[in-house]
């Protein structure tokens, strides 16, 4: 993709989706999955300590429960490659969401919120990987000029669900409390099902991946297609290592770590340090993926001009600055500007790894696109587990916001690591899945 081409593929990426039923369809559930998701996100912590009667320590240790999302989402991932039925394995994990959260909404005992995460929500996160891998199928089955506009598109839809969610869920706590939350949390998992009814995935076969287009990464490859084959060659499909997709998915758990504890910690430091108001407390919240939207879009452009290496790069050190902001806001008179500032940052993280790192974790494994997705939105759930250990060990040793020191420098060491692994292994462009003989 030339830069030329750029501006009109980012343009028609919205006529791409429109067109396809399953983008459609996709684009339509995550808006669903997105608005239940954030409504009990930032208020799980305060269920778990005025509900079940947590301290702020034991309550971060539920997100350790996520530990078990890696095994989940290997199995789940594998099982959706070798069914080839991607969507099956999303509606199946939508209804586990569903019976996981009502569940969590009468569970009574300290430990039921733990089980319930471990036995069903993991494998409803696994589950709904697969819509990702669904709309990966899709793309390859139909190519586009404007993969990674598409992508962040797509993206933008469940943080679109995040802009009104910790609103709404703030508000709604505060009048009806946080039980009923987490029961509607469930019932929107169980809606997004309803936009892809009837639809069907393309079928699931092992094919090279395109590459990830940009001047920076692979300049011999602007405005050219896949280099052709000599006559009579035979394509061999080659089963690739998984260790650049698991380094990859690891520096990604380092630098986003810290948006579980800035999830858990920051909405109790509002209440409880600073007096906030739930509305106010929520638009802090809600502001993050407010400006994620158009930093999505951006960040898909930017991919193309100076290189996906570079754009996750920034977002590395933008994570970085985040945490220092907030571990900075008892620091200044008025703490809410340190805490916008450091919500604009986590914006930028988010708006570049969440458009760029699923891409990126696919090519890094094309012919087992379901394994991939499920593997690296795994890390979603270990990203909640390190961070609720951080949270827990940084409360009681540190206090608030003084905890969020620590997410910042793992923060720094998974910016170092990111440099080490795009010099072994190139990031803008996938290893070829195939060899001449």
């Amino acid at each position: 993709m030339s830069h030329e081409q750029s501006p009109r593929a980012e343009a028609s990426a919205t006529r791409y989706i429109v067109r396809s039923r399953l983008l459609r369809g996709a684009f339509l559930s995550l808006v669903i999955s997105g608005i239940g998701m954030s409504i009990t996100a930032p208020q799980i912590t305060l269920f778990l300590v005025e509900e079940l009667h947590l301290t702020d320590s034991q309550a971060g240790l539920y997100f350790l429960t996520n530990l078990v999302a890696p095994i989940t989402g290997y199995i789940v991932g594998s099982l959706s490659d070798r069914m080839g039925s991607r969507l099956l394995v999303f509606r199946i994990s939508a209804v586990a969401g569903f019976v996981g959260w009502a569940l969590m909404a009468v569970a009574m005992q300290a430990w039921m919120p733990f089980a319930i995460n471990m036995l069903m929500l993991s494998a409803a996160g696994a589950g709904a990987a697969q819509l990702q891998a669904a709309v990966r199928d899709e793309l390859n089955a139909s190519p586009t000029p404007a993969d990674n506009s598409v992508i962040a598109v797509m993206r933008t839809a469940m943080a679109f669900g995040w802009v009104v969610g910790p609103v709404l869920g703030a508000v709604l706590g505060a009048a009806f409390g946080l039980r009923p939350l987490l029961l509607l949390t469930g019932l929107s998992i169980l809606l997004s099902i309803v936009p892809l009814i009837g639809v069907r995935t393309p079928p699931v076969r092992a094919e090279r991946s395109s590459p990830i287009r940009s001047a920076a990464d692979d300049p011999a490859e602007l405005g050219a297609d896949e280099p052709a084959l000599p006559s009579g060659a035979t394509v061999v499909a080659v089963r690739r290592s998984m260790a650049p997709l698991l380094l990859f998915t690891a520096i990604y758990i380092l630098i986003m770590c810290g948006e579980t504890v800035k999830l858990a910690y920051l909405p109790l430091y509002m209440d409880r340090t600073l007096g906030m108001d739930a509305g106010l407390r929520g638009a802090v919240i809600g502001l993050q993926p407010l400006i994620e939207l158009p930093l999505m879009l951006f960040a898909a452009k930017l991919a193309d001009r100076f290189g996906v290496t570079r754009v996750l790069l920034c977002g590395a050190v933008m994570a970085v600055g985040a945490h220092v902001a907030y571990a900075s806001a008892d620091a200044v008179a008025q703490p809410i500007v340190l805490l916008v500032l450091g919500q604009l940052f986590m914006a930028g993280v988010i708006a570049t790894f969440g458009v760029l790192g699923i891409t990126v974790a696919q090519r890094l494994l094309p012919e087992r696109i379901g394994t991939a997705s499920s593997v690296f939105l795994s890390s979603y759930a270990l990203n909640a587990a390190l961070g609720g250990f951080l949270g827990s060990v940084g409360a009681a040793w540190l206090g608030m916001p003084h905890l969020f020191w620590i997410p910042a420098g793992i923060a720094a060491l998974g910016a170092v690591s990111l440099v080490a692994l795009s010099v072994a292994v190139p990031l803008g462009s996938p290893g070829r899945g195939a060899r001449v003989e």
